[in-house]
């Protein structure tokens, strides 16, 4: 077997087994949206550079579905409005986020963000912006709580184990896909 295949499965193995452990905090978290949902909020999940794509994807699988029909859940992917992009000036791109945000004038939401391991001064201003406004939030982080985007009050912050961009892809991919799955569990009971 190629060298560098067998080294990256078990990485992998090893970095899903690390997420694995953290199934409380990830069914936790999954009840939180649930309820969520259930009282007529929504899911707004950001992500900044290689994430963006992931969190547009995964707030398609909550308002579509993921494996069965059902009703829409109400998910939301900030920064994905590519006529905002196209509205930004160079020295306001890392408010996009934040704009967004205010323009949904959400009363009930959770805040899921996806990590990279790095510093994000527009993920960091979302932050603030939206624990200011009291509102609960969720972080998917190479790192876990030491993240450079981790802060006091947030609810849930799962570690995915991994500094190399690719496996942190894959593992937000699945930990995300893994809780909708659990959303769907406890709202539906499929």
């Amino acid at each position: 077997m190629n060298q560098r295949v067998a080294a990256a499965t078990e990485q992998a193995i090893e970095q899903f087994q690390q997420l694995a452990q953290q199934g409380e905090q990830l069914a936790r978290l999954a009840s939180r949206v649930g309820g969520i949902f259930a009282a007529g909020g929504q899911l707004l999940i950001a992500g900044q550079g290689a994430t963006q794509p992931l969190a547009q994807l995964l707030a398609g699988q909550f308002t579509f579905r993921l494996g069965f029909d059902r009703p829409a859940l109400p998910a939301l992917a900030l920064g994905s409005d590519p006529v905002l992009d196209a509205l930004m000036v160079d020295d306001a791109h890392e408010s996009r986020l934040v704009r967004h945000y205010r323009a949904l004038n959400s009363e009930q939401h959770l805040l899921l963000v996806l990590a990279t391991g790095r510093a994000d001064a527009g993920l960091r201003q979302l932050l603030d912006e939206v624990a200011d406004a009291g509102q609960p939030i969720a972080l998917f982080a190479p790192d876990g709580t030491a993240d450079p985007l981790y802060r006091d009050g947030i609810e849930a912050c799962l570690k995915l184990g991994s500094s190399r961009l690719a496996r942190n892809l894959e593992l937000t991919m699945f930990a995300g896909h893994l809780l909708c799955e659990l959303v769907e569990a406890e709202l539906f009971g499929v």
